[in-house]
């Protein structure tokens, strides 16, 4: 029954080593495209387009099989290579357990892939911080402020598409989405305006509707809502730099659409960050960060983060991941890639697992040599 599994075109195909070959010299061009790709973009969207992605378009016109695609053909293709090609036998048990290892980094890249939290951090010289920001997720965020304290409430807007209404029992606020924009533009003074009456702190009165970026970081949402006892409509928008101030029942309220926030589980401050160019130009070499990491159990640790060389705490593993530098005033910012992963142990787990393989595979190749020198 096997034989005639194996005699299968589709099956033959599975299990090729060409197919494998192809595969490899596929990731390591994304792996040369993304690389390249990063110094310019940042490392988030040079993962979304080369890596994450199932096909991306080559040049802009060219389709061609993205990360996703290629370690999904890769799996299929080792999986197969061990029930067909190498079979289950105790001569094959250095073969078997180091495919077994690459199924199971591959498995700990779907799982990455799938559940992995992504975020970023910027911060500039002297400052730090205790969250980070997402790429793409929004938040509508309203609070209220008591001796220098605030009163934060923040809505998920994933749904705002189809939600009408939202409600927030503890300021005594009901809202309802007027109209919600996944990708818009703002203007000001604009001459036809989305409603008759709006409140906005950046003077926009009109909200343009625009296509949707297909890289989900570029998109920049605005919405318009009312609240109970607020005669006009509120209009935010994604990149405004200020929230927008409402009197709700006698008390001062601010609302704003941000980027949807992560609490970590830690402290970090930029002490110093160190940007160098190659001689006698203004082509940026590398970029490097000097962080204090500071928990609530009283660790207070210097940590050097550098593009090859990332912080990692709990689950939580932070990369050096690109810069940006105010041209108002020339002040820099250290960026930051945090990514939260519950199953950053399979990597060692495989490691070990193909190590072991090949141990065994070389000392069974090397004892079956001298038995056939010895019988010869």
């Amino acid at each position: 029954m096997l034989k005639k599994i194996k005699k299968n075109p589709i099956i033959k195909i599975s299990y090729s080593l060409k197919l494998t070959v192809l595969c490899l010299l596929i990731l390591a061009i994304l792996t040369l495209l993304g690389t390249i790709y990063q110094s310019n973009h940042g490392l988030y969207e040079a993962k979304l387009k080369f890596f994450s992605s199932w096909i991306f378009l080559l040049g802009g016109f060219i389709p061609f099989p993205g990360g996703a695609l290629t370690m999904t053909v890769l799996f299929i293709n080792l999986l197969s290579s061990l029930f067909f090609r190498i079979g289950f036998r105790w001569s094959n048990t250095g073969n078997i357990l180091t495919h077994i290892g690459i199924l199971i980094l591959l498995l700990g890249g779907f799982y990455t892939f799938l559940f992995s939290q992504e975020s970023f951090l910027s911060l500039k010289e002297g400052t730090g911080s205790d969250f980070s920001n997402s790429y793409d997720k929004w938040e509508l965020a309203i609070w209220t402020e008591s001796g220098g304290e605030r009163d934060i409430y923040a809505i998920d807007t994933s749904d705002f598409s189809k939600r009408k209404s939202f409600s927030i029992p503890e300021l005594k606020i009901e809202g309802k989405i007027r109209s919600y924009y996944k990708n818009c533009t703002a203007l000001k003074n604009g001459s036809i305006s989305n409603v008759d009456k709006i409140i906005n702190a950046s003077n926009i009165t009109t909200l343009k509707a625009s296509n949707d970026f297909t890289e989900p970081s570029r998109n920049v949402p605005g919405i318009i809502l009312s609240l109970n006892n607020v005669d006009s409509d509120i209009l935010l928008y994604g990149n405004e730099d200020k929230p927008t101030p409402v009197i709700i029942s006698g008390n001062l309220v601010r609302l704003s659409l941000r980027k949807k926030r992560y609490q970590l589980p830690f402290y970090l401050k930029l002490s110093d960050f160190n940007m160098g160019k190659y001689p006698g130009s203004e082509i940026v070499k590398s970029y490097d960060s000097f962080v204090q990491l500071i928990t609530s159990k009283d660790l207070n640790r210097s940590v050097h983060i550098s593009m090859n060389k990332p912080l990692r705490y709990k689950d939580f593993t932070l990369f050096q991941s690109s810069y940006y530098i105010d041209p108002s005033d020339g002040t820099e910012y250290s960026v930051f890639a945090v990514v939260k992963n519950r199953g950053k142990y399979l990597p060692y787990i495989s490691s070990i697992l193909i190590f072991l393989g090949l141990i065994i595979h070389f000392v069974f190749m090397l004892s079956r040599k001298k038995i056939r020198s010895y019988n010869v």
